[in-house]
């Protein structure tokens, strides 16, 4: 091998072998420790700063090469002295070998005592890599910091993150105490873009596990935020905005496939279990349906409503009614004809008045089977004669002609011979004494007319009225089947 000879502040080296050359500087460094001189070992120098200085503009220092097999072996590494390798030997590992977390890679490593360290990172090192890490140990590997400093994340050398030290988050935010996480978007980005493609998944998911707690909250103009004190899934509030917006596609009238169509739905469910499908109310808001009426063999018949609103069970009764609904009686699907009306259902329509003790009762509206109009006024007989002109605004409205007759009833308020109408006509009416009287007396009057169809500037009709009696009218819609989501997936 050669001769190897240590002096107080000297060293001489003879190999035999030029190709042991490469050996020299790990033997020396070996050589230095074990002699334990107090000498200092110049290489390319006569005045070594250190135990070993090497010093060299054209070549690197090469460590010894060796193929090891795992992280945590230290063969073929040897300890000349007998026993385990020094901690601080240092070797560049030439193969890739072992299985996670205690497999090597090619490299420059140390041994820490019980196992190999890689001076670039992953795997094995003990610092992160930039090309992604692996053998961590959870729990004792991580990244972040170990005293109260916050941990900041950067992107073209700004600040675009940061994980407080007590434990909330920021991004675009320096983060507050009182959200555990806080985007603020930049111009015109969104604070938070979600987007899903299955029908389990969804775009946001928010629980809050409190009974009375709020899931999500939504505000605008500056609002924090209004909710009820007993909890919401979802709670809106805004300022001269609307507090919570619904908006749904595929809704044109005369096309069937968007049948079902709503924009917003809400039900009241008996059991916190959808999969029993006994809610005992719910309401549609802005949709659009069909309906066939079997038994005329008739064609559907479209149904476009602002609201539909159904309570009570099976059992026990069901009340339904829909609001701003437009129907077509006449069989037409089409996107034009129908029926304009503001309230149907099969309950009555009512209102309240206070009693004596300010109690609420409650007064019901009188109904008919015709759509029908009503007017009420007094008039006297003037030498046994009066003429009746209706309302001009109200007369627009009607169909007065043979098969929609004006009905007329007069209530006498004096004494004359009795009294009859003649000359009915849209513009109005003429009440007579019988026999020619000649009286003065005051009436009152009642009138009642079928409404006249509505129309457009061209004469096309828009709303039928006219002609409807009794005609067959939309049943209750179905409630709408919705799906329990597996929370412990979530959490």
């Amino acid at each position: 091998m050669g001769n190897i000879m240590l002096k107080q502040g000297t060293l001489l080296y003879k190999p035999e072998n030029n190709s042991l050359m490469k050996k020299v500087f790990f033997i020396i460094f070996i050589g230095i420790l074990s002699a334990n001189l107090n000498a200092q070992v110049g290489i390319g120098t006569t005045s070594p700063e250190g135990a070993l200085d090497v010093s060299s503009s054209l070549s690197g220092f090469i460590p010894p090469r060796v193929a090891l097999t795992s992280s945590i072996v230290e063969a073929p590494v040897l300890n000349p002295q007998g026993g385990s390798i020094v901690s601080g030997t240092v070797v560049w590992n030439t193969s890739t070998a072992g299985v996670s977390p205690n497999n090597i890679v090619p490299g420059l490593h140390y041994w820490n005592g019980t196992r190999w360290i890689a001076f670039a990172g992953s795997p094995g090192g003990l610092d992160w890599s930039l090309s992604g890490n692996s053998g961590t140990t959870a729990g004792t590997n991580f990244l972040g910091t170990t005293d109260v400093q916050d941990l900041r994340i950067h992107s073209n050398n700004l600040e675009r993150m940061r994980v407080r030290s007590d434990g909330t988050i920021g991004v675009n935010s320096i983060g507050t105490t009182y959200s555990q996480v806080t985007i603020v978007g930049s111009g015109t980005n969104d604070g938070v873009a979600a987007t899903a493609d299955d029908t389990v998944a969804n775009g946001v998911w928010a629980r809050n596990a409190n009974a009375g707690g709020t899931a999500v909250i939504g505000a605008t103009n500056g609002l924090g935020g209004v909710y009820p004190t007993a909890g919401a899934g979802v709670a809106g509030s805004g300022i001269n905005s609307p507090g919570i917006s619904g908006i749904t596609g595929n809704g044109a009238p005369n096309n069937s496939s968007h049948n079902g169509n709503t924009a917003g739905y809400f039900s009241l469910d008996t059991d916190n279990d959808p999969a029993t499908s006994n809610t005992s109310a719910f309401a549609y808001l802005a949709g659009k349906d069909e309906q066939a009426i079997t038994d005329i063999a008739a064609p559907s018949r479209r149904i476009l409503y602002g609201g539909y609103f159904l309570s009570g069970t099976a059992a026990g009764g069901q009340s339904y009614s829909y609001v701003g609904l437009k129907y077509n009686h006449d069989n037409n699907i089409t996107a034009t004809g129908g029926t304009d009306y503001k309230i149907v259902g099969n309950g009555t329509v009512s209102t309240l008045i206070p009693d004596e003790k300010n109690r609420p009762r409650v007064m019901f509206c009188p109904e008919a089977p015709e759509v029908l109009f009503v007017d009420y006024g007094i008039g006297k007989l003037i030498n046994g004669k009066a003429h009746i002109e209706l309302d001009k605004i109200l007369a627009r409205s009607l169909k007065i002609d043979k098969e929609h007759p004006l009905k007329v009833f007069i209530q006498l308020e004096g004494n004359c011979n009795g009294v009859f109408v003649s000359n009915k006509t849209s513009k109005g009416f003429e009440v007579n004494e019988l026999m020619n009287g000649t009286s003065n007396v005051d009436f009152s009057w009642h009138i009642v007319a079928n409404r006249a169809d509505r129309k457009d500037s061209n004469g096309n009709i828009k709303s039928n009225f006219e002609n409807l009696r009794l005609p067959i009218g939309p049943s209750p819609l179905k409630d709408k089947k919705v799906t329990k989501k597996n929370i412990k997936r979530r959490i």
